[in-house]
């Protein structure tokens, strides 16, 4: 597999120039193309939540969950307004560090195997679906831009784990290590009905999932800009 460094800039690279490429196609400003590329190289780091003993993940989601609360921070403060505005923020700051940091990456980390679920293509769908919801329903972002975060967030994962399955093919010999197929899956035969669980999930998560319309069309109007 691949390395945390490797993951991190080939990540960051890749998110930059998606967000390069919306911002350029006038899908969105300047700051909403930044925070896109942030997203998107935080996505990259998502499928090792289930790493636990490995020091450079432990410090590459200290820097997630930092940045993350900061992000959400900075969300707040630009859509509300009131007389306590920066002890609120800095409260939710707080809030959102600790939940990330000792709640959620601790609890996945302990009760996940490296390389099972977590490390599959529908369990990165469901967290792009997730911040979807979150900052659809939460922060009140726009439809649009809450898809878009979902997204580029999902972009990122699945830079994870094709950078894994390129990892695990020894180029010299020709032939494929043990790790071969075990980031990139979508089903595992020895677990049915956690898959089944896990797939219902993301089919209720799709329901109540904010309306897709206008980033739909956006990419419609990309792609025949592109062909034409």
């Amino acid at each position: 597999m691949a390395n945390f460094t490797t993951h991190l800039s080939v990540g960051a690279a890749g998110s930059i120039v998606i967000a390069a490429a919306g911002y350029y196609f006038e899908l969105y400003g300047l700051t909403t193309a930044v925070l896109c590329a942030i997203v998107g190289t935080l996505g990259s780091l998502l499928p090792d939540i289930d790493l636990e003993h490995s020091r450079p993940a432990a410090q590459g989601f200290l820097i997630f969950s930092l940045i993350t609360s900061t992000l959400i921070t900075i969300l707040y403060a630009n859509r509300y307004t009131a007389d306590q505005l920066v002890l609120d923020s800095l409260i939710l700051w707080l809030v959102a560090f600790l939940l990330l940091r000792f709640g959620l990456f601790e609890t996945f980390s302990r009760l996940t195997v490296h390389r099972g679920m977590v490390h599959s293509v529908p369990y990165m769908a469901l967290f792009g679906l997730l911040l979807a919801c979150g900052a659809f329903y939460g922060l009140k972002l726009t439809a649009f831009v809450s898809w878009l975060f979902g997204l580029v967030l999902f972009v990122g994962a699945m830079i994870h784990l094709l950078l894994d399955e390129i990892y695990s093919v020894n180029v010299y010999g020709l032939r494929l290590k043990k790790s071969a197929g075990s980031a990139f899956k979508f089903f595992e035969r020895k677990k049915p009905v956690q898959y089944a669980c896990l797939y219902a999930l993301l089919a209720a998560v799709v329901y109540v999932a904010p309306p897709y319309g206008d980033l739909w069309r956006s990419l419609v109007r990309i792609t025949r800009q592109l062909i034409s």
